[in-house]
């Protein structure tokens, strides 16, 4: 309560500015000692602005340390349809991996945030585990993980989401992306066209987009349909030792990859395909 407001005030607007302020005088060492007070409280505050700034100077340490990361990765699982979340948000004691009606989806992740938590933290933990391979043998999906460092946020529904970065082990920098991608003697750059390209495809696994739409339509008319979106996957059958294209075990298996590749197109089409929506009428529009 002793320093000089109007000195706080005027290293407030400096700072602010951002200007590189070294404290001479004592009132300024006095306003700089509750500015450090005030951080070492606020640095363990949840989502302060304190915690934030040390936040990010750690991240710039590790892109000291590492170099520039490979790849931002945001990874939102879907707290109010899997079964695992809804069986901690559940009271029965017993796991029954069914799903359920939408109304009850909701009904229990609503009432119980701390299962969405727990949900949340359970699927991080298996994502950074086996998708980027920490702490296995394995590679990651990515490549060998060389590091990561995530930061959590809440969604607009209040739940939860993970923003990370992720360092893959001997990585180019993007120096040395640039000077392969400009060598007219490498064939990085063919590379690395036909990657972007090979990932970045719009198209399903059966067909065209209106074949897909078609065959659902048809689907959906049968009495014994199941939404994909709604049932568990089927496990992949017992493979046999030898692959003859002739006996029951290599049947059930291609069958198993056909229906397979029918239900990613189904999931593709009801999920991840965007569709412009707006409230305006069309004859309101300009």
């Amino acid at each position: 309560m002793g320093v000089n407001i109007q000195v706080l005030s005027s290293l407030t607007r400096c700072m602010a500015d951002g200007e590189r302020i070294k404290p001479e005088t004592d009132q300024e060492k006095e306003c700089f000692q509750l500015i450090n007070d005030l951080d070492h409280v606020n640095g363990h505050v949840p989502g302060s602005i304190t915690q934030k700034k040390n936040m990010r100077n750690e991240i710039w340490s590790l892109i000291s340390y590492f170099g520039a990361p490979s790849w931002f990765i945001t990874f939102s699982p879907a707290d109010n349809m899997h079964p695992i979340s809804l069986y901690f948000a559940d009271t029965k004691e017993t796991f029954s991996p069914e799903l359920r009606p939408h109304d009850e989806h909701y009904r229990l992740i609503s009432q119980n945030p701390v299962a969405g938590a727990q949900f949340f933290n359970f699927m991080c933990q298996m994502f950074i585990k086996h998708v980027l391979g920490v702490g296995k043998k394995h590679p990651g999906l990515y490549g060998k993980t060389a590091t990561y460092y995530g930061t959590i946020e809440q969604q607009g529904r209040l739940t939860l989401h993970l923003h990370l970065l992720l360092w893959i082990l001997n990585s180019l920098s993007p120096q040395g992306i640039r000077d392969q991608i400009m060598d007219p003697n490498s064939d990085f750059q063919k590379k690395i066209i036909e990657y972007l390209e090979g990932v970045h495809v719009g198209e399903f696994l059966t067909g065209s987009i209106d074949n897909v739409k078609k065959n659902v339509n048809q689907d959906i008319e049968c009495k014994d349909y199941k939404d994909p979106t709604q049932t568990l996957p089927d496990p992949l059958p017992e493979p046999s030792e030898f692959s003859c294209n002739e006996c029951d075990s290599c049947n059930n298996t291609t069958n198993w990859w056909n229906g397979f590749k029918q239900t990613v197109d189904v999931l593709i089409l009801r999920s991840n395909v965007h569709q412009c929506c707006t409230s305006i009428p069309a004859d309101e529009k300009k």
